[in-house]
């Protein structure tokens, strides 16, 4: 049997004062994660439960990198888990709330506004947040300037939200080319590194359905938003033009 950090050592130790946190050792926040992840597969429900909400409270204050990590894995690996333990999501839209309250009052908090955008994937929370962004923006033009960042880029479009879309995103056609297909350009080749030709084949099928899914997206929002088949035309042009690229590049290999 796996041996687990318990949820009430990382009570202790969240709660310890901050001269004994500086002579403690310090919690592996990583650790903790992978452990999460092993107690979910353990249907130690309650106990990763315990884990995430600990990781929400005060893994960044343990290591401050992790917040990337928290708007990510941790998000997705949350709200899959949800889908299984109903009392799951209670504590998830909790972080939600959480970090939209602490973005109310202070819209400059970059940290409030990752988290609630990464935890607003459910509804009616997505909605919901997406015109509390637009609402900000048209009373105080450019407020989110500090904190935009490319998911709430891909959250607007995919949104089709005029005023966030028009500040923040400029040209769907520039920023398709810039953020999606240049991205997925640059790793497609990489997938033959991988030491198995069935793995090599599913990471060039996940990048050419990442593309589509985006193109569909973007020229959705073309569409809707500027009514202009030029643009869209030009997102279907940068995705067809990469596509025959990889299939050159397969051909030759």
């Amino acid at each position: 049997m796996k041996k687990f950090i318990s949820s009430s050592c990382l009570l202790l130790a969240a709660l310890s004062s901050t001269a004994s946190q500086a002579t403690a050792d310090p919690i592996d926040v990583d650790q903790v994660l992978t452990q999460t992840v092993e107690l979910i597969q353990n249907n130690e429900n309650r106990a990763a439960l315990d884990n995430l909400n600990w990781l929400t409270r005060h893994g960044v204050s343990y290591d401050p990198s992790f917040h990337d990590t928290l708007v990510s894995t941790v998000q997705e690996l949350w709200i899959s888990f949800a889908s299984n333990y109903a009392p799951a999501w209670k504590s998830y839209i909790s972080v939600y709330n959480n970090a939209y309250r602490a973005l109310s009052i202070a819209p400059q908090n970059c940290a409030a506004f990752d988290i609630a955008l990464s935890y607003s994937q459910h509804s009616p929370n997505a909605t919901t947040h997406i015109s509390f962004l637009e609402n900000k923006e048209l009373s105080y033009p450019a407020i989110w300037q500090r904190c935009w960042s490319l998911p709430s880029s891909l959250k607007a479009i995919e949104f089709i939200s005029e005023p966030l879309v028009r500040h923040y995103v400029g040209d769907l056609s520039d920023h398709f080319k810039l953020h999606i297909v240049d991205t997925l350009d640059a790793t497609y080749r990489d997938c033959d590194n991988l030491p198995d030709d069935n793995l090599a084949l599913e990471c060039k099928d996940e990048h050419k359905q990442k593309l589509i899914d985006a193109s569909v997206m973007y020229q959705d929002a073309a569409m809707a938003l500027h009514d202009d088949l030029s643009e869209a035309g030009s997102i279907g042009a940068h995705t067809i033009i990469v596509l025959l690229a990889w299939q050159a590049y397969d051909n030759q290999n």
